[in-house]
């Protein structure tokens, strides 16, 4: 665990840590978090800031803080984050591939240690990177938008038993976003090009979001099917980063499963290399 330590200290100071920080913010400001049914105007959250004042905020629950940081996560946000979290790592991989840098790590180490370094390393400085991104636009979200207690008196009985606890969000964030920096750190020990890394998980991702969509409108149809809605909660690509919400806890089995077959299949492959270096 001391390799992990010194890598993950490592790799949170340097710049692609910290642009994936930034592009999080970013892309929550950008994420659709209110819809005008009269109007039928869709509005993001930089944009809801800048069209509707403190009094109009405080007669829309959906501009309440609590629903703003919650529903920021959806939207395109979720879509990119498997690019976001793959920036913290693949550029630097990649270029140490080029550079053969890879061969003198491996003799101050192990092939086992460096392995497990490299890949923990990655998927949870990914994973981090994202989570301290959505903790720093909470807390913007909190002194921009009325918090519950101004909220209409009207709506705040409905409102306080729809709100999730801020840190089960958090804890969401951080497993969904580290699951989705595995794809691309499976995907360093065979390929060596960077966008490529990158935006294959953002494509299986955009499919498998498309595909779980369909299901769940099939499964809508008619009477209720429970084969369909298994199959819906266990190919949703966000099911964890809405775990605190669905309950669906068993699909964490299938996650850890996932995880140990990565892993695995990694450092085979990794294994595998006549040259560490190349």
């Amino acid at each position: 665990m001391r390799e992990v330590a010194v890598s993950f200290k490592k790799t949170v100071t340097s710049w692609n840590f910290w642009l994936c920080v930034g592009a999080t913010i970013v892309l929550l400001f950008m994420s659709q978090i209110y819809e005008d049914y009269d109007t039928k105007n869709r509005y993001s959250v930089i944009n809801a800031l800048f069209s509707f004042s403190a009094g109009e905020m405080k007669e829309h629950f959906e501009l309440c803080s609590a629903f703003v940081i919650s529903n920021a996560r959806g939207s395109w946000f979720s879509l990119f984050v498997p690019i976001i979290a793959a920036f913290c790592f693949v550029p630097e991989m990649c270029a140490e591939r080029e550079e053969n840098a890879l061969r003198f790590q491996v003799f101050r180490s192990s092939k086992t240690k460096w392995q497990l370094s490299t890949y923990l390393t990655g998927i949870i400085s990914g994973g981090t990177a994202v989570t301290l991104g959505y903790v720093i636009f909470s807390g913007l979200a909190m002194l921009l938008f009325p918090g519950i207690s101004e909220m209409d008196p009207s709506t705040l009985d409905f409102m306080r038993g729809s709100i999730t606890d801020f840190y089960l969000l958090v804890l969401d964030m951080w497993m969904f976003a580290i699951f989705w920096s595995i794809p691309s750190m499976f995907l360093t020990s065979f390929l060596r090009n960077k966008y490529l890394i990158m935006c294959i998980p953002f494509f299986l991702k955009y499919a498998l979001a498309q595909l779980s969509s369909k299901i769940l409108m099939d499964s809508w149809k008619g009477d209720y099917d429970p084969t369909l809605d298994a199959l819906y909660r266990y190919i949703d690509p966000d099911g964890l980063m809405n775990l605190s919400i669905t309950k669906y806890y068993d699909i964490l089995i299938m996650y850890g499963i996932l995880l140990a077959v990565s892993l695995a299949a990694f450092m085979i492959i990794e294994r595998k290399r006549g040259d560490f270096g190349a």
